[in-house]
């Protein structure tokens, strides 16, 4: 009764719109707390910068940029549309004042700098994104650009932001505090958060926002009381007042229903075309004014529709064919409990334990199975997904009888990047 009356709670306290979407997630048990339309597919806007960022960071612990290195400023990154942060073509900017500026600040250039920085053009950064999503399990998520600028394709849904924001924290906890960080100095400018949490929920610690006349407002929110932490993820709200009611409602009813509710798993795909919320229907709208920009004493993220010019300057190249997806269809993205049966010398050594073990068990013969390179010495990992608990401790037991190591992973351990397992 106590969690149906936190349901009801809820959608008073929403906004009547049938675009908002939304998620509360117990950050460290990796539980759905409360859910709104969680797998309704929206236009993220800036909120595709969390991706950005994640990409960004796994390139920093590779090794392959520095906070140190030194970018040169290209002409595409120069020229995005506000909000930025001014650059000039050829200026030279650190890559760490680049990243901040994009993560804090929400800045388009510095955004499209950063992702030129880490793949050499934001087209191949593009890539890594969408093949980041896939491998998170963000099944209804398509990246176009590293920015969040409006692309046609792009798309995210509350549950894929989540599985990303929740992976953001666990992987990179330290790195992630950039999004905690309220203002920052890049490029000889100061930068102040878009985040409208700090000062009016207690205990905010960031993340992202979003916005674009077809997206409406979106947040990403994270807070944590007495050693707990809810993030709360709202998608497609017509003004900023409505987003802060839904967020600060999904916070609050998150923070109530604690010790609740099942895994964050990825959701079911689904082809649906995110709608345009209009959220510049209700106010007047100036077109984009050339520079200096307007002064910003209260920063947004907020991408007011270009001059005829400028919307021709945004058209993004059209590769042929285009890096992603490729022309066959993707093997089904990991999700749900697994089987994971060791590490084999060959990828058909590996194929084949999976083979022998679903052989003796009823039914298990189209289960989904992947295998993939383990990174320190290539040995192939062999995992069967997409099961449920009881599916994967049957198929271990199965396994164990035949003399083969398993272990059964659960939805998380599956998707971390870094869990033991993948080592």
């Amino acid at each position: 009764m106590a969690r149906l009356a936190l349901i009801a709670a809820l959608a008073v306290l929403l906004p009547a719109t049938v675009n908002a979407a939304g998620i509360a997630v117990d950050v460290d048990r990796a539980t759905v707390l409360v859910a709104d339309a969680p797998d309704a597919v929206r236009r993220p806007a800036s909120i595709v910068k969390l991706m950005t960022a994640y990409v960004a960071f796994a390139a920093l612990e590779r090794g392959d940029v520095d906070e140190e290195d030194v970018v040169i400023v290209s002409r595409a990154a120069a020229r995005q549309p506000p909000v930025k942060l001014r650059l000039r073509a050829g200026q030279d900017v650190r890559f760490g004042e680049l990243l901040a500026a994009m993560a804090i600040g929400s800045k388009n250039d510095a955004a499209v700098a950063v992702a030129e920085a880490v793949a050499g053009s934001e087209a191949a950064f593009v890539a890594l994104m969408n093949a980041a999503a896939s491998d998170l399990g963000m099944v209804n998520t398509r990246y176009a650009n590293a920015s969040g600028l409006p692309a046609p394709g792009q798309r995210t849904t509350a549950r894929d932001t989540a599985l990303l924001a929740l992976t953001l924290l666990t992987d990179y906890p330290e790195r992630s505090l950039i999004f905690a960080e309220r203002r920052t100095r890049a490029a000889g400018r100061g930068v102040t958060t878009t985040n409208p949490l700090f000062g009016r929920i207690a205990g905010a610690q960031g993340m992202k926002t979003g916005f674009t006349c077809a997206a409406g407002y979106n947040i990403v929110g994270l807070v944590e009381r007495e050693g707990r932490r809810v993030l709360a993820v709202t998608l497609g709200h017509p003004g900023k007042a409505a987003r802060l009611k839904a967020v600060r409602a999904l916070l609050e009813a998150g923070f109530e229903a604690l010790d609740t509710g099942k895994p964050l798993e990825p959701g079911a795909p689904s082809d649906a075309a995110p709608p345009d919320v209009g959220g510049c229907a209700a106010r007047s709208v100036a077109r984009a004014a050339p520079e200096p920009e307007p002064p910003e004493p209260e920063p947004n993220d907020t991408y007011v529709p270009p001059a005829p010019p400028v919307r021709q300057a945004l058209a993004l190249p059209r590769p042929s064919p285009p890096p992603v997806p490729p022309a066959p269809p993707p093997p089904p993205p990991l999700s749900g409990w697994a089987a994971f049966l060791g590490a084999f010398a060959t990828d058909a050594e590996a194929r084949a334990t999976m083979g022998v073990v679903t052989a003796r068990a009823s039914g298990a013969r189209t289960l989904p199975r992947r295998t993939f390179p383990r990174a320190r010495d290539g040995r192939r990992l062999a995992v069967i997904h997409s099961l449920t608990r009881a599916q994967a401790g049957a198929l271990c037991a199965i396994a164990k009888r035949a003399g083969r190591y398993c272990i059964t992973l659960n939805p998380a351990a599956l998707l971390n990047p870094k869990a033991r397992w993948r080592r």
